[in-house]
């Protein structure tokens, strides 16, 4: 920008002065009124200094130059100024602005110019005349009316056109476009098919506005309103454009001349407007400068400006125009008011005049006799100023035009990012990670089954009643919920439990504070959990009303990535179906030392693997080997990447037959969800086992049976025993696994329906309910255990509730009480924490043998179901948790949950065991 002040004129030099009262204030000042410089002297002397003023600034600003008697009426010297080809509508250079143009003036000239221009035989300006036609004529108003459109269709013909056209679709682009990205973003923006309409709405409203804006400026309609608001020839209310130009043309000359004369000032206050929407006003930094010769009394040039002091002093309007007018020696004020002195004292002219002018209507006049010496012509005006702000207002066009849609493609790219905008979600490949459903419903489209949708939407309709209920908490469903629907998938069938077991619970829970769900979703094999965990972590820190944290299905690294950072997170977690003997096991400093110690935060409902592969080889050894001098068995398992499960249930079936004299001649491994499945029952086969553990996945499940009962694999009937994961595809293939006539089935089961099927224990209601048919194709475990965790977490919350919110430690610490002296009854039998390692004490688990008409029916049963229950005194379940040596040291380096929860509790790192190998090598599970 100019060194110089805009407003700062105290300099000797006449030139400087005009430079300052032509260059526009900073954007964000008001514009100033500009004065009428009359310059008197004698003879030719006025007008040539008029005229070297305005010299160094020609080239610079819209000017224009009018000598004596070169127009004979003052609708030429109109025509002059501001006609289609006017001097001061003509472009600028260096300006990069496009110049002033003058749609109500060419109007008026074209309204006027048609009295000259009758239709062929009409006369003009005779008795009887028929032309121009009465206003009131509809043949008149007709031929206007075709006159007028064949005018603006002909206006702007040729490069001319095509120019202020493209000008004009700028100017209404730079307003409209960022109206249409306001559109589409404030409507959604586009994450699915149905999306895309926010999209198509905000480029119709873009495009419709830029067009009609567009031809109500070429057309003129977009100023015409002014003609009903000014005092010359004032257009009436709702009176059509043809019909008022008729009247024009029939108007005396001296009301057209104050309709021009008015219209030339309106004309260049618009194009210098400070309008709302973006405008090269927006860029002028110099005023226009008109040189006029007026020393001749009478002369039209002189009657012009005697009409314009008129209009500004009739209207108030002040043109951004600055005058310097030559006047005779003669020249006398009359009954205007005048400042006035010599030209070496201009400045200070000009501020005597600038004191006048802060009146609404200045005295125009600014009265100056020309100097003695000719004015100095080698006077170069500082332009950067000027230029720069044209260069920032074509920066601001182009920030209008290409920021929104850049803004808007980035803001997609964020909605997409974060699965259509939500908050605490972001889309990894085609999967949504994080919570879908913590600022609303999740949206459609997340979840490729149709019945996980319907669960969640079922969930969401829950939650919309908790929040308009006003008080709740919320817990989070921690799992996989973007895989696809597959009966056959034990992943699948384990979510859609989960959610059905969440959804029938939440229904019915109408206390006070009510529940609110948050489902949580970790990725296809929980491949993304740690991230989902971070997500979880960031909106509990924002929302006291996040408690806890239930859910975590399986027994993969991304589980165990989740744990751990929620356990940084200081969140309760109540674990349903994943059963790693370690899965709660935290780092105890650096990630490479080996060290761990069991998560305080952490409570398990479902049996370990250790316990159920202890409960299943004591069965084995005296039910199924009972007669067998030295038994033998083999261990088929599932060797996919990321998936330890069947490492660690392998490893404790290894252990825990040994202990019980069963000779386990090693594992056979398949990878990759049933590759290698046929070789790997072939090895196993070719041992002759007298049993073989299953210690691979549910959807596995019935093609290694198949296999096996294809092969010779020694005595018939073959006898399986298999995992708790094979709960799913039992549910939903019992009848084919019944049908087998060489294999004979066993399984594990963390939880049953079939456990209460003895009349003497009293189930519980969902129990009773599934007893009574419903959920018949359930996983069974994840089902029951998943009521189980979110009823205790909730009955836990209203435990800690009085009145006013609980905090996560309140809950923490009621969830701890639920120990052997506190016992809880759940669907899934007692519920008991151990003091130490939260893992559950004494947990109901049995075996379940597929019978011949395909139902699971139960073979042995340890643990108690119900609190009234006695103690199991049978050999077979004694010390199924480990000795109570065992169990103290593996519990030594656990942090005491009874303690005050608001910090974990210290314990010395030397008194917290190391993972021995195996633990280190197997530490994870279901």
């Amino acid at each position: 920008m100019d060194s110089t002040p805009p407003g700062d004129i105290r300099v000797a030099d006449p030139h400087a002065v005009i430079e300052a009262l032509v260059r526009r204030p900073f954007f964000w000042r008001a514009d100033r009124p500009l004065p009428l410089v009359l310059v008197v002297g004698r003879d030719g002397g006025a007008f040539d200094a008029a005229r070297r003023l305005a010299e160094p600034f020609e080239d610079s600003l819209p000017q224009a130059t009018v000598r004596a008697g070169e127009y004979d009426t003052l609708r030429e010297l109109v025509t002059a100024l501001a006609g289609e080809h006017g001097q001061l509508g003509k472009p600028v250079g260096g300006s990069f602005l496009p110049p002033p143009r003058f749609p109500l003036v060419q109007f008026v000239l074209w309204a006027r110019r048609q009295r000259e221009e009758p239709p062929p035989g009409e006369p003009v300006d005779v008795p009887g005349r028929t032309w121009p036609p009465d206003p009131q004529s509809r043949t008149g108003q007709e031929e206007f009316k075709d006159r007028l459109k064949d005018w603006r269709r002909g206006r702007y013909g040729g490069d001319r056109g095509r120019r202020t056209a493209a000008d004009f679709l700028g100017r209404a682009a730079t307003t409209w476009v960022p109206v249409g990205t306001l559109a589409a973003w404030s409507l959604g923006g586009a994450s699915d098919l149905v999306g895309l309409i926010p999209w198509a709405l905000g480029v119709l409203v873009a495009v419709v506005g830029t067009l009609i804006q567009a031809m109500l400026s070429i057309r003129g309609s977009f100023f015409n309103g002014w003609f009903r608001k000014q005092p010359y020839l004032a257009r009436k209310p709702f009176e059509r454009l043809p019909k008022y130009a008729l009247r024009i043309a029939n108007a005396s000359e001296a009301e057209v001349e104050g309709l021009l004369v008015h219209a030339l000032c309106q004309d260049l206050r618009q194009a210098y407007q400070k309008w709302l929407i973006p405008w090269p006003s927006w860029g002028r930094g110099l005023y226009a400068m008109m040189v006029l010769d007026a020393r001749w009394s009478g002369d039209v040039n002189e009657r012009f400006l005697r009409t314009l002091e008129e209009s500004v002093e009739e209207t108030g309007l002040l043109p951004p125009l600055l005058v310097l007018a030559a006047v005779p020696d003669s020249f006398t004020p009359g009954i205007r008011p005048v400042t006035a002195g010599r030209m070496s004292d201009l400045s200070t002219l000009v501020e005597s005049w600038r004191t006048a002018a802060r009146r609404r209507v200045p005295p125009l006049r600014l009265m100056v006799s020309t100097p003695e010496i000719p004015l100095d012509d080698d006077y170069r005006p500082r332009l950067l100023g000027s230029r720069m702000r044209a260069i920032g207002y074509w920066c601001v066009m182009a920030l209008l035009l290409i920021g929104p849609v850049v803004l808007l493609g980035r803001i997609q790219q964020d909605r997409d990012a974060h699965c259509g905008g939500l908050p605490w979600g972001e889309r990894v490949g085609k999967e949504c990670i994080g919570v879908v459903n913590a600022d609303g419903p999740a949206p459609g489209d997340l979840f490729p089954s149709d019945e996980i949708r319907n669960l969640v939407s079922k969930i969401d309709k829950h939650n919309a009643d908790a929040r308009n209920a006003g008080t709740y908490v919320s817990v989070v469903l921690f799992g996989e919920y973007s895989i696809a629907q597959d009966q056959n998938d034990s992943a699948f069938v384990g979510a859609r439990a989960e959610l059905t077991a969440v959804e029938e619970y939440q229904d019915d829970a109408n206390g006070t504070p009510r529940l609110e769900v948050l489902v949580a979703n970790a990725g296809t094999n929980f491949q993304q959990g740690e991230r989902a965990a971070q997500l979880v972590s960031e909106m509990a820190a924002e929302d006291p009303r996040v408690l806890g944290v239930i859910g975590f299905q399986r027994s993969v690294g991304g589980v165990e990535d989740a744990i751990r950072t929620l356990d940084a997170a200081k969140l309760p977690m109540l674990v349903t179906t994943a059963t790693a003997d370690r899965l709660a096991y935290v780092p105890d400093g650096p990630a490479d030392s080996g060290s761990s110690y069991p998560s305080p935060y952490v409570f398990r409902l479902g049996s370990s693997n250790q316990r159920q592969a202890r409960l299943a080889a004591r069965f084995a050894r005296t039910r199924l080997l009972g007669g067998v001098d030295k038994p033998s068995a083999v261990v088929v398992k599932d060797q996919t990447d990321d998936d330890n499960y069947t490492n660690n249930l392998a490893d404790d079936y290894a252990d825990e037959a040994g202990a019980v004299g069963i000779a386990v001649s090693g594992a056979v491994g398949y990878k990759d969800r049933g590759t290698g499945m046929d070789l790997a029952v072939s090895q196993a086969c070719g041992r002759e086992p007298d049993l073989i553990f299953y210690a691979g996945r549910a959807a596995d499940f019935l093609g290694f049976l198949q296999y096996v009962e294809a092969k010779d694999c020694g005595k018939e009937p073959i006898k399986v025993l298999a995992g708790d994961d094979v709960i799913k595809a039992v549910a939903n293939s019992g009848a084919a696994i019944g049908g087998y006539r060489r294999v004979q089935v066993y399984y594990a089961a963390l939880a049953s329906r079939e456990l209460w099927r003895d009349r003497s224990l009293k189930a519980t209601g969902f129990v009773q309910s599934l007893l009574n048919g419903r959920h018949p194709k359930e996983s069974d475990d994840n089902l029951i255990l998943s009521y189980d965790a979110v009823r205790l977490f909730y009955e836990r919350v209203n435990a800690a509730y009085r009145g006013g919110l609980p905090s996560r430690g309140d809950v923490l610490y009621q969830i701890s009480l639920v120990s052997p002296r506190g016992r809880w009854n759940g669907s899934g039998g007692v519920i008991s924490f151990g003091a130490t390692t939260h893992e559950p004490e004494n947990k109901a688990i049995a075996i379940l043998k597929v019978n011949s008409s395909g139902r699971s029916e139960v073979a042995e049963r340890c643990g108690r179901l119900a609190a009234t229950e006695p103690e199991d005194t049978k050999e077979i379940c004694r010390n199924l948790d480990g000795d109570a040596e065992d169990r103290e040291a593996a519990n030594a380096p656990a942090a005491v949950s009874s303690v005050p929860p608001s910090a974990r509790p210290s314990v010395h790192p030397s008194v917290r065991p190391s993972a021995s190998p195996r633990d280190a090598a197997a530490d994870s599970g279901r």
